[in-house]
C-alpha cells in the first residue's frame, strides 16, 4: 500500500454519505464508457443505424433497418476478430495451482495437500464456462472481474462457485484523474435479493434500515440489472443510474421480490491485502470490518485487456470499431454500385446494323439496349456503346481492401498465437 492510503471515518452516517456520493460521481463519469459498452452489444447483435448516440446523456436509438426500410448491410468482421481472440485465450489452462515455496519436506507435503483440495473443489466444467464468459467480456470491453465463493452444497459437497463480474459493476476508489495508479480500493455495485442480505446480516438489521436503503420491487424472472442495460421506452435506450422497478420500500406483492442495490468497498492494504471491507446501501452501512490486523485479500480479481490510462482500460471494440465500421460502409457502397451498374447500364446499337427484332428478342434481365442513328461521316463500323451509371465503381472495394489490411494489423490475434 502507498504511504497515502485511504483512512475513511468510522461514523456510519458519515461513511455512508461518503460512499454514496463517490458512487454517484463515478457513475456520472462512467456514462460515456457504459454507453460504448451498450453500443458494442447492439452492434454485435445486428444493429447498424443509430439515429441518436449521445454519451453525455447516455441515449442510444438503434435500428435494424436503414432510412428506406431495408435491411442494413452487416459485416461480421469485428465479431470474427472477437471470436478468434477469445478462442486463443480459452486455450489457457486456468486451473488453480499450488506453487512451491521452499524445499522442505513439510512444504512439499503442504503443497500436495493444497493441490488436492484445489482440484477437488474446482469443477473443470464450470471453470471452462467461466473462462469463456470472462474472456469474451475481457477482450471485447477491455476489462472484467472474477470472484469465487466457497459453498457447502448438500449434493456435491464443499465446492468453489466462480462468478464473472461485468466491468459496469466495478469502479475505483478514490476517483481517478489521468493517473490510474492512484487506485487505493475497489467498489462493486450490484443488485441482490433482499432475502440474501437478511440471511447474511440478520432480518432485524435489514428491516430496521430498509426505508433508507435502495430497495425496489422486482418481478420474478426479470433480469436484475439497471436501466442502463437498455429497456426500450419507445424513443430510445438510455443509460441511467436508477434501477428498473416498481414501488420503492417494503410493499407486499406475491408476483415480485424485493431487491437492494448494495456497494461493496475494499480498501487496499499492504502487499495486496485488504485493510477494510464495507457493505452499504444508500446511506446505510450494513457491514464494516477492520481487516488491518489479519491477512485478508480482495476476493475479486480484475484485469485489463489493454492499458489506456484509465481504470477500465480498452478492448477490441475501442480498438477496431472505427475502422471496421468504415470498411463495412465501403463494402455496402461497393455492392450497391454493382447492383446499380447491373440494373441501369444501357447498350447503344447503331440503328439498322442488325435485325434488332429478330436478333435481340430475348435480352435477359441484365441487358438493356437502345438504337441510335449513327453519323454518316463516321463510316460503317459496327461500334456498340455501353453507358454505365455514374458512381465510384469498384473504388470503394479497393479502399475497403486497404482498410482490411489496417484491421489485420490492429488485430491482436497474431500476437496470441
Amino acid at each position: 500500500m502507498a504511504s497515502d492510503g485511504v483512512n475513511l471515518p468510522k461514523d456510519p452516517r458519515t461513511l455512508g454519505k461518503i460512499i454514496d456520493a463517490h458512487v454517484s460521481r463515478e457513475m456520472l463519469k462512467l456514462t460515456y464508457r457504459r454507453t460504448l459498452w451498450l453500443l458494442a452489444w447492439y452492434y454485435l447483435n445486428g444493429f447498424r443505424r443509430f439515429d441518436v448516440f449521445d454519451p453525455r446523456t447516455g441515449r442510444i436509438t438503434p435500428h435494424y433497418l436503414d432510412e428506406e426500410g431495408n435491411m442494413e448491410f452487416q459485416s461480421t468482421e469485428l465479431l470474427a476478430i472477437v471470436d478468434k481472440t477469445t478462442a486463443r485465450l480459452n486455450t489457457m489452462d486456468l486451473r488453480p495451482r499450488a506453487l512451491r515455496q521452499g524445499f522442505s519436506l513439510a512444504g512439499l507435503r503442504e503443497r500436495s495437500v493444497a493441490q488436492l483440495i484445489a482440484d477437488a473443489v474446482v469443477s473443470d466444467q464450470q471453470l471452462s464456462q467461466v473462462q469463456r464468459d470472462f474472456n469474451y467480456l475481457y477482450a471485447l470491453l477491455g476489462s472484467c472481474g472474477i470472484t469465487g465463493h466457497m459453498v457447502d452444497s448438500p449434493t456435491v459437497g464443499l465446492t468453489a462457485d466462480l462468478e464473472v463480474i461485468h466491468p459496469k459493476e466495478l469502479m475505483p476508489f478514490p476517483s481517478l484523474g489521468h493517473d490510474h495508479t492512484k487506485v487505493r480500493g475497489m467498489i462493486r455495485q450490484r443488485l441482490v435479493p433482499l432475502n440474501f442480505l437478511k440471511d447474511k446480516y440478520g432480518t432485524g438489521k435489514i428491516e430496521s434500515n430498509i426505508e433508507e436503503m435502495n430497495v425496489w420491487r422486482w418481478q420474478y424472472g426479470h433480469q436484475m440489472e439497471e436501466s442502463q442495460d437498455a429497456p426500450w421506452n419507445g424513443t430510445g435506450y438510455f443509460v441511467s443510474t436508477m434501477a428498473q422497478g416498481g414501488v420503492r420500500g417494503n410493499v407486499e406483492d406475491s408476483d415480485t421480490q424485493q431487491v437492494a442495490k448494495i456497494r461493496e468497498t475494499w480498501i487496499h492494504g499492504e502487499r495486496g491485502t485488504v485493510s477494510r471491507y464495507i457493505v452499504s446501501s444508500g446511506d446505510v452501512i450494513i457491514d464494516d470490518q477492520d481487516l488491518s490486523r489479519v491477512e485478508a485479500y480482495c476476493p475479486i480479481g480484475f484485469a485489463r485487456f489493454m492499458d489506456n490510462g484509465t481504470f477500465h482500460g480498452a478492448g477490441l471494440f475501442d480498438l477496431m470499431f472505427g475502422i471496421v465500421r468504415e470498411m463495412e460502409r465501403l463494402l455496402k457502397s461497393l455492392f450497391n454500385n454493382i447492383r446499380t451498374m447491373d440494373r441501369y447500364g444501357v447498350m447503344l446499337i447503331p440503328q439498322g446494323t442488325i435485325n434488332e427484332r429478330a436478333t435481340m428478342r430475348e435480352v435477359g434481365q441484365g441487358l438493356r439496349y437502345l438504337s441510335y442513328s449513327k453519323d454518316a461521316l463516321m463510316g460503317d463500323d459496327f461500334k456498340p456503346l455501353v453507358i454505365q451509371p455514374f458512381n465510384a465503381g469498384d473504388v470503394p472495394g479497393k479502399v475497403a481492401q486497404f482498410a482490411k489490411t489496417i484491421v489485420d494489423g490492429l488485430s491482436p490475434v497474431q500476437d496470441l498465437i
